[in-house]
């Protein structure tokens, strides 16, 4: 979905009145970006395996909730208040990861060499959780990277639209996304 630059300007107000502290704009501003956040949490969850039960609602409602729960209601723009969005709805996958990851966890005493397997956590829920661990890695090495990360596999950004928000060239997001991710997978299979 294509924002006209008024509704992009809308926005900034909106988001400029919220951080005042006009808390009744946080409905307006969640109107204006629902169907764009539930596109991002639909393509978040469609790179998902089958093991992540979550909708795309129930990942848009948990960011509003996490984001909005905050006393820092300071975004600047729309681009941010999106970015942030998706920082919010990568870290509430990994906590699900982890929290399941948890609640399978069974005493190796009480399983025989048989049932382990059964009980062992899913590739995705490890694949999350390394992502995110290697992933924060990276933010410390290289913060665009990390981002450009961030928003390609969990918000599903073209290359062109991240490239919009970033603020640089295509060609500079393709380059550094294939970097990223090689670094990534040498961390995470490391």
């Amino acid at each position: 979905m294509i924002m006209s630059d008024s509704a992009k300007q809308e926005i900034t107000i909106l988001l400029k009145n919220l951080k005042e502290g006009d808390k009744s704009k946080q409905n307006e501003i969640m109107k204006i970006l629902y169907q764009e956040l539930r596109g991002f949490a639909g393509n978040i969850l469609r790179g998902e395996n089958q093991t992540i039960t979550l909708q795309a609602t129930e990942l848009v409602n948990e960011a509003y909730i996490r984001m909005f729960d905050s006393e820092q209601l300071n975004w600047s723009d729309r681009t941010h208040f999106l970015s942030t969005a998706v920082v919010v709805m990568r870290r509430f996958l990994v906590d699900h990861a982890r929290k399941k990851n948890t609640q399978k966890r069974i005493s190796k005493k009480d399983l025989s060499p048989f049932e382990d397997e059964h009980y062992s956590t899913s590739a995705l829920e490890l694949d999350v959780i390394k992502l995110d661990d290697a992933l924060t890695d990276l933010e410390q090495l290289d913060q665009r990277q990390a981002k450009i990360v961030e928003m390609r596999f969990f918000g599903g950004l073209s290359e062109t639209e991240v490239g919009k928000i970033l603020n640089i060239s295509r060609s500079t997001v393709k380059r550094e996304w294939k970097v990223a991710k090689m670094w990534l997978l040498h961390e995470i299979t490391g």
